[in-house]
């Protein structure tokens, strides 16, 4: 696997192009349950399904969201044929700016690897949360914690 792959940066999704988020989350447990159940999908091998699940949510352009969709299914499906099937998942950053951005950072755990995923979540008008980038990566520095 490469050392660090992200897919879509927030950036980029912010200038793609116009924002079509159907519906908002409410909250940030909310948040959490949706960004479970998209590793969820991951860890069965529906990239494509997982990405469709948070598309209602969106803030971004859908074209750009959907192509990385695309692009993910193809790159974890090399993943899996080098590093095998994933063996968990595990919730392992919550982050907030105030009350308008919020990030959750999940770890998906293979036997000899890990890929740490990240969803961010945008609330322009503080009533509803929409998701603004979906990134992976397997440089998990950042990640490490100070222990006593």
């Amino acid at each position: 696997m490469r050392p660090n792959l992200p897919l879509i940066c927030l950036l980029c999704l912010l200038v793609a192009g116009p924002a079509n988020a159907e519906q908002e989350l409410p909250g940030r447990d909310d948040i959490r349950q949706q960004t479970g159940a998209f590793m969820d999908m991951v860890a069965s091998g529906r990239i494509l399904p997982a990405y469709q699940s948070l598309r209602p949510y969106l803030g971004v352009s859908a074209d750009a969201y959907d192509q990385s969709g695309k692009e993910a299914a193809a790159y974890f499906q090399k993943v899996r044929n080098t590093a095998g099937d994933p063996v968990g998942a595990s919730r392992v950053k919550a982050e907030v700016i105030a009350d308008d951005f919020t990030r959750e950072t999940w770890l998906q755990k293979f036997e000899t690897a890990a890929i740490a995923w990240r969803f961010t979540f945008y609330q322009p008008a503080g009533s509803g949360w929409r998701l603004v980038g979906v990134s992976y990566s397997t440089d998990l520095e950042e990640l490490y914690q100070t222990v006593d």
